[in-house]
């Protein structure tokens, strides 16, 4: 009766140890994956702000606006709670600071797409600067430049 007994015990924990760390491991691999999608954001960010950069220096309002549409539809990142996946976790500001950040970044594009229509190339490359200004502010308080 007690080997039953202790055979039972062991398996129950042997099988609680498994769930633990099957379920240790999904998370792990779910948060991998969010890491891997915003990081490939990221880039889409940087691809948009390139974008609009190669657009002012060629005079193309056109690609200036297709950059800025590509930066906006990457701002969803940092506005959701998925981006606390690629912050660091000692920083407790970083997730306002970050979402701080995204409304700049909306305000920022917003104004240059205004800009750009009315005709002044001078405020939509002002507001590149700003734009450009949030990205380096963000990286060299939440990445430790």
């Amino acid at each position: 009766m007690n080997k039953v007994l202790m055979a039972l015990a062991l398996t129950s924990c042997l099988s609680g140890s498994a769930l633990f760390a099957a379920d240790k491991s999904s998370s792990e691999a779910a948060e991998r994956v969010h890491r891997t999608m915003l990081m490939k954001d990221m880039r889409s960010m940087l691809d948009a702000m390139e974008q609009i950069q190669r657009g002012g220096l060629y005079s193309s309002t056109e690609d200036m606006k297709l950059g800025v549409k590509k930066l906006q539809g990457t701002l969803k990142t940092l506005e959701s709670e998925e981006i606390k996946f690629i912050l660091p976790k000692d920083q407790v500001y970083a997730y306002k600071f970050a979402q701080k950040t995204a409304s700049m970044l909306r305000l920022y594009s917003d104004d240059m797409i205004a800009s750009i229509e009315a005709g002044h190339m001078d405020e939509a490359l002002d507001d590149y600067s700003q734009l450009l200004k949030q990205c380096t502010s963000c990286h060299m308080r939440i990445r430790n430049w």
